[in-house]
């Protein structure tokens, strides 16, 4: 019986590969699901793989039930009524396998979630857990700068009327995008964990993922069970993918965050002290 559902709010790039191969190795009647659906299992390889990928992220394992695509456009637009019916789709298959695995905990690992499918999971569930998975914005900032990636694949813009922390999008550098986006999701974790459904919430910092003692205590606290584990290993870092820059800040990206950070209206200064904080920390650690 599935009695536990656990999602996280992340803002990406903050050691969710970590946390689910680590769910994955340890875990006990738990589902790890690393931004789910996937599409890892192709049956063909190469060419044919990449054709087949794409034909089943149209139509089977869709942006949709991934929490972008459509959703995203939904949420921009206040329609919680489509975002609760790809919530209720992915309910759905959620409780199918965890009825033939005879699974009690479902933990989602996702920085889809709090982009919008958030409405729709929040409504229908009685009850949930909740995970701030969150990395030194900074840090987080140059990791999806290495990576190239494309911003409005993933978000909406900040100027869009839903957000919590409105900007101006035609100010921002690609950097402040993203860490308009660590702001956002620092922002809509302190909503959603004042709902009454919420069973418990829990903060688990990046570094956290490499102390076993302190993995241990968190999933405990999440009324996740677990073997014992004495070693954790680093997943989908930039270090260690071909091509890509190791993830170190530079003066630039220092004197980046002190121009976004005197963007950062007054009444949400103290809600994202942690931008300040980091500003500090890297000045000191350059100086």
């Amino acid at each position: 019986m599935l009695d536990n559902y656990i999602f996280t709010v992340t803002a990406g790039r903050s050691g969710q590969a970590t946390l689910h191969n680590l769910l994955m190795k340890y875990s006990k009647s738990c589902i790890s699901a690393f931004e789910g659906p996937r599409v890892d299992d192709t049956t063909f390889s190469g060419f044919f793989g990449r054709v087949e990928r794409g034909f089943r992220r149209q139509f089977f394992e869709t942006n949709e039930l991934l929490g972008r695509g459509k959703v995203l456009v939904a949420y921009k637009q206040s329609n919680y009524n489509y975002i609760e019916s790809i919530a209720k789709k992915r309910i759905s298959l959620i409780e199918k396998q965890a009825s033939e695995q005879k699974i009690n905990t479902y933990f989602d690992i996702s920085k889809f979630y709090a982009r919008g499918l958030y409405v729709g999971f929040n409504k229908i569930l009685e009850s949930f857990s909740v995970v701030l998975l969150v990395r030194d914005p900074l840090l987080n900032m140059r990791s999806f700068l290495n990576r190239d990636k494309n911003f409005f694949l993933d978000n909406n813009s900040p100027n869009s009327e839903n957000n919590i922390l409105k900007l101006e999008f035609s100010d921002l550098s690609k950097g402040e995008l993203y860490l308009w986006a660590w702001s956002e999701m620092l922002l809509r974790y302190k909503k959603i964990i004042k709902s009454k459904k919420v069973k418990k919430y829990q903060i688990i910092n990046t570094n956290d993922l490499l102390y076993p003692e302190k993995m241990s205590k968190l999933l405990k606290n999440l009324n996740v069970e677990h073997k014992n584990f004495n070693k954790i290993e680093k997943k989908n870092t930039n270090k260690y993918h071909d091509g890509l820059t190791e993830t170190n800040i530079s003066i630039e990206d220092i004197e980046l965050l002190d121009r976004f950070v005197s963007r950062i209206p007054l009444k949400y200064k103290i809600d994202l002290q942690h931008l300040r904080d980091s500003l500090d920390f890297h000045k000191m650690n350059k100086g």
